[in-house]
């Protein structure tokens, strides 16, 4: 499988993204090796979420010039004493705010993300500052947002969280269409063309500007002063294929989850960015104090002994035979309830029949039970998983951060040096 970086981004804090971030992480790592690299240096939130001993970290690789990988920490026998993630690994921010490693300049974002790129893992999780500047969208993917997180409760949060797939659109078409770019060299009067697509884009941009509210009204004005051209097509295209994956955290109710954080965030989309875009809801994390306290102890829910899967009940299994039969799955074979589900390693060709089994699992507790956030992990996971497998490189995370170059290779095959060669399907 293609090794793939996933960052994890919210448009505010206070919504559990690196809680979802570490767990996610750690469930991949059953899989395949993954290292989740922690971004958000101002707060080294993932060294205060999971009690492992840090001998090198973010500061060694820019002040002591280690490599990144040398600044990988994996977890000790005390920590993970059953060996079940053997493969997982993280590289924490510095103990305290560096103003230098907080707040990247470009020669230290080229580095890292180099350094990143060549990390030995299959998977790599990032987990991003909250909010929306440089040093998160620089990281994000061109094609699709990657990992979202997002929660009723913070309706603000909500709202930021679909302003960063407004940014992530507007730098790509800022880099497609920026004064350099090859695009000019395929039109008839460039000058006025560098003039009228920026200031189109300026208008879509802001957001006290009604003539112009969105992308959709950008192409199309585009459009009537170009006439027909094959960028507008591919133009169209881009913004059609761009995909949006987002979990909800601290979920407590369908109604609730609804109108509170899925709704405004759809809408604000669709108002303020395009409503071609796809949306996919990767799953949920239900509302837990076993979570919140794990955090605290510096002990990832995932970390904890698993409660052992209950065996289904004669209605449950027939319902689940039929599903099966309809959608040509396998019928899943009976375990033994006192081993813990972790201890497994999972087979990712089966990844779409565990999200069954995790579905069947969530939706058919006995009343009273409380739901396990574990569940939640795992669904999510085996998604992700699926994904990967499934869909084009271009759909979800990225194979490589990628520079503003790399972009231009991507829909003009033959610029001028020094563009370096770059899978034009990544781009969608």
């Amino acid at each position: 499988m293609l090794s793939r970086i996933i960052p994890v981004s919210s448009g505010k804090g206070g919504v559990g993204k690196t809680t979802v971030a570490t767990n996610v992480a750690l469930s991949l790592s059953r899989y395949a090796p993954t290292i989740l690299v922690d971004l958000d240096t101002g707060t080294s939130s993932v060294r205060n979420t999971i009690g492992a001993p840090v001998n090198r970290d973010l500061y060694h690789f820019f002040r002591k010039g280690y490599r990144l990988s040398e600044c990988v920490t994996t977890l000790p026998d005390s920590v993970d004493p059953r060996g079940i993630f053997k493969d997982f690994g993280f590289v924490a921010g510095p103990l305290h705010l560096i103003d230098e490693i907080t707040n990247f300049n470009h020669e230290k974002k080229r580095l890292l993300s180099q350094a990143i790129n060549e990390l030995p893992a299959t998977y790599v999780i990032l987990d991003l500052k909250a909010g929306l500047d440089n040093n998160v969208i620089d990281f994000l993917p061109y094609s699709n947002s990657g990992l979202l997180v997002f929660t009723p409760h913070l309706p603000s949060a909500t709202l930021a969280a679909s302003d960063i797939v407004k940014a992530i659109l507007f730098r790509k078409l800022r880099i497609v269409f920026s004064p350099m770019s090859p695009f000019y060299d395929r039109i008839p009067e460039p000058f006025k063309a560098i003039r009228l697509i920026n200031e189109l884009l300026d208008r879509v941009e802001d957001v006290y500007d009604p003539i112009l509210p969105n992308l959709d009204a950008f192409l199309l004005d585009l459009a009537t002063s170009l006439g027909p051209h094959p960028i507008i097509e591919k133009l169209s295209q881009t913004i059609e294929f761009f995909r949006v994956y987002f979990v909800l955290n601290l979920f407590n109710g369908v109604s609730e989850v609804y109108d509170t954080a899925i709704k405004p965030f759809v809408e604000n989309i669709i108002t303020n960015v395009s409503e071609r875009l796809i949306l996919t809801n990767l799953g949920w994390i239900v509302k837990s104090n076993e979570v919140h306290q794990g955090n605290c102890h510096r002990q990832p829910i995932l970390m904890k002994a698993a409660r052992p899967p209950k065996p289904p009940d004669s209605a449950t299994q027939g319902i689940d035979l039929l599903i099966r039969q309809t959608i040509g799955l396998p019928q899943e074979k009976q375990r033994n309830p006192a081993v813990s589900p972790l201890a497994r390693r999972p087979d990712p060709d089966k990844a779409l029949t565990a999200q069954l089994d995790v579905l069947q699992k969530m939706y058919h507790r006995r009343p009273g039970e409380a739901d396990d956030p574990r569940d939640n992990f795992e669904y999510i996971t085996s998604r992700i998983i699926y994904l990967l497998k499934s869909s084009r490189i271009s759909e979800f995370g990225m194979p490589a951060i990628c520079s503003p170059e790399e972009i231009l290779r991507a829909f003009f095959p033959d610029p001028p040096e020094p563009f370096k060669p770059v899978r034009a399907d990544y781009f969608g």
